[in-house]
């Protein structure tokens, strides 16, 4: 099986290494040695196929299409002592794996990410460079893909010390996310200091005279945003939307922050801060919502963002005024990944929750507003979904 069976999704999971997950109940599920679920059948009849890989897969990246990355998985290990790893189709894969064996996938390589926790990485375009952010330590680890697709020797650098209002989550840098705009240009969010750091791979990696480990840029938030997550949001042109704008999810303020991406050379220009969810709350609650990852509509005229602590997916509109057009149920308890996907041509958002061991698949409407979910699967404790 290879990531892009249709009807497939892989899901990372937060297992605890080394360590064998207690059984799960009866309800199609399955005990998972390592972090990797293949699921297939989706939405009438979804299925639990098998459970294996390395431990802790908090974030896949597929390889770029006419690159030497291409085939290949690569995975951030969310381990207290931070891996990459580089995943390979197998070569012994079965026609329909099932508990007994693997999902297709075979970890080909490891290497150290210089960092405590790794909970994000991207590919450059040209699949030349692999990124990762490390929560824990606030630490930047960039490696380059060699020709037959596996790591060269990683480069891993601290962010500029700095830090935020909310002492119990801003205390030091905590890098969460990383963002390739280009071959060269990185953007990685700062949750502990409110900040969108701004690098050339170039400058980090020797390339060029430079500033060496210093950030070309850095965007400053509002103080207590927690920047988690972020998304480059196209032109719509019949919406007479010309530039290219970036959507910021503030984990603390549960706020989206549009920002105009075209305006970088001083510092990125606001353009709009929508609310996550509904304003029908007790404002001392909002630091509990924790909103997690978004995604774009089909049609990248609407924005959703999964939000934690009320169990809802936020819907927003961009088009126009940017604001909060609906708020529905998310399936289940703590949504910490959402993702697109389109089982039998359907337009579905899959839905991991965490802390009720599932994967759920909510059907978008004419409108492109999540229902109620028609596919639910048992899965332990999964943190991320790579549907085909």
């Amino acid at each position: 099986m290879t990531a892009t069976m249709d009807g497939t999704v892989l899901v990372g999971t937060f297992n605890e290494p080394g360590v064998q997950s207690p059984p799960l109940p009866p309800s199609g599920g399955l005990v998972l040695t390592g972090g990797w679920l293949g699921d297939a059948g989706v939405p009438g009849n979804p299925e639990a196929l098998a459970g294996a890989g390395p431990d802790a897969p908090s974030w896949l990246v597929a390889g770029r299409a006419g690159t030497p990355s291409e085939g290949r998985l690569y995975a951030a290990l969310h381990l207290p002592e931070g891996q990459l790893a580089v995943l390979c189709p197998s070569a012994e894969a079965p026609q329909r794996p099932g508990p007994e064996n693997d999902v297709g996938w075979v970890t080909t390589q490891r290497v150290p990410a210089g960092g405590a926790q790794p909970c994000h990485a991207d590919l450059n375009p040209s699949g030349t460079w692999l990124a990762a952010a490390s929560y824990g330590s606030g630490t930047l680890t960039v490696a380059p893909v060699l020709q037959d697709g596996l790591l060269g020797d990683p480069v891993a650098m601290e962010a500029p010390v700095g830090s935020g209002p909310v002492a119990a989550r801003q205390d030091q840098a905590h890098l969460h996310f990383v963002l390739f705009l280009d071959d060269d240009r990185l953007l990685v969010t700062d949750l502990g200091a409110d900040r969108i750091l701004e690098y050339s791979i170039r400058q980090l990696t020797g390339g060029e005279d430079g500033n060496g480990e210093e950030p070309v840029l850095v965007h400053t938030l509002p103080a207590g945003t927690g920047p988690r997550h972020l998304a480059v949001l196209p032109p719509l042109p019949e919406a007479e939307i010309a530039e290219h704008h970036l959507a910021v999810v503030g984990e603390l303020d549960s706020r989206l922050h549009l920002l105009d991406l075209d305006s970088a050379s001083e510092g990125f220009r606001e353009i709009a801060i929508v609310p996550t969810h509904g304003q029908n709350q007790d404002p001392e609650s909002i630091r509990e919502n924790l909103p997690s990852h978004l995604v774009l509509s089909p049609d990248r005229e609407l924005i959703y963002v999964a939000n934690r602590g009320r169990n809802t997916i936020g819907v927003i509109r961009r088009t126009g005024t940017p604001e909060l057009i609906a708020e529905v149920p998310c399936g289940g308890n703590w949504p910490r990944h959402i993702a697109l996907g389109h089982p039998g041509g359907a337009p579905t958002l899959f839905v991991a929750l965490e802390r009720d061991d599932a994967v759920v698949g909510l059907p978008l409407d004419a409108d492109g507003i999540p229902g109620e979910a028609e596919t639910r699967v048992t899965v332990r404790r999964p943190g991320f979904l790579l549907p085909s």
